[in-house]
C-alpha cells in the first residue's frame, strides 16, 4: 500500500467513524425518549394505550430493522413522503431500538417493590407524582444494565444505513479494502473498530449512569 492509498483510506476511515458516532448518539437519543414514552403508555391504566403500546413493540421487534428502512426510504416516497437518509438513519434505528427500550422500561416498572405504590396511595400522590418522583427513579436504576446492551445493540445497527447511501464505519471499511485490496486489513480495523467503541464508550457511560442513580439507594445486605 502506497502512502497516498494509506492517506486516503485513514480520511475515509476516520469520516466514516464520525459517522457512526453521530448516528449512535442521535439514534440512541431517539431510542431512550421514544422507549420510555411507550413503555409508559405500555403499563398505561387506560386500554387503548395499552393495546397502542402492545402494536408498537409487536411490530418493530418482529420485523426486520433493514426491511424498515426500505420501507422509510424506498416505498415512503411513492405516498408521497420524502425523507433524507440522516432522518431515516436515525430516526429508523431509533424507533426500532424503542420497541426493545419500551419492554425495558415495562419490566423495570413492574418490578418495583409493590409496598412502594402501596406507600404512594397511603399518600395521596397522584399517578403522575408517583411515577415522576418514587417509580420511575427506581425503574431507570433497575433498566439500565439492559439499556446499555441496547447502546451497543444501536451502534452495531448503525451499520445497516450503508443500504440508504450513507457512507459510515463497515461501509468507509469496505470502500478503503477495494481501493486497496487489503481486505483482512481494515475489516480487522471495522471488526475491532466497533468493539472499542462499545467497550470504551458506552460500556463506561453507562456505568457512570449507574453510579449516578444508585447514590441515595441503600444496598440490601446479602445473606
Amino acid at each position: 500500500m502506497t502512502e497516498v492509498e494509506f492517506d486516503l483510506a485513514v480520511t475515509v476511515l476516520t469520516r466514516g467513524i464520525i459517522t457512526t458516532l453521530i448516528i449512535t448518539v442521535a439514534a440512541s437519543i431517539v431510542t431512550v425518549l421514544l422507549g420510555l414514552f411507550v413503555g409508559l403508555i405500555r403499563v398505561s391504566r387506560h386500554r387503548p394505550l395499552r393495546w397502542l403500546g402492545i402494536a408498537y413493540i409487536e411490530f418493530f421487534r418482529g420485523t426486520s430493522m433493514l426491511v424498515q428502512f426500505y420501507w422509510w426510504f424506498f416505498v415512503l416516497p411513492l405516498f408521497g413522503v420524502f425523507l433524507s437518509p440522516w432522518n431515516v438513519a436515525i430516526f429508523g434505528i431509533g424507533m426500532n431500538g424503542a420497541g426493545y427500550g419500551a419492554e425495558y422500561v415495562r419490566a423495570a416498572i413492574q418490578g418495583v417493590d409493590q409496598g412502594q405504590y402501596e406507600a404512594c396511595t397511603a399518600l395521596n400522590f397522584s399517578r403522575l407524582t408517583m411515577m415522576r418522583r418514587i417509580v420511575l427513579p427506581q425503574a431507570i436504576r433497575a433498566m439500565l444494565p439492559a439499556w446499555g446492551n441496547m447502546f451497543i445493540d444501536v451502534l452495531k445497527g448503525s451499520s445497516l444505513v450503508f443500504f440508504i447511501t450513507i457512507s459510515e464505519f463497515t461501509s468507509a471499511a469496505k470502500q478503503a479494502a477495494d481501493a486497496s485490496g487489503n481486505y483482512l486489513l481494515f475489516f480487522a480495523v471495522a471488526l475491532f473498530g466497533y468493539y472499542l467503541i462499545a467497550r470504551a464508550l458506552i460500556t463506561p457511560f453507562v456505568r457512570w449512569l449507574e453510579r449516578r442513580y444508585s447514590r441515595g439507594f441503600v444496598r440490601e445486605a446479602s445473606a
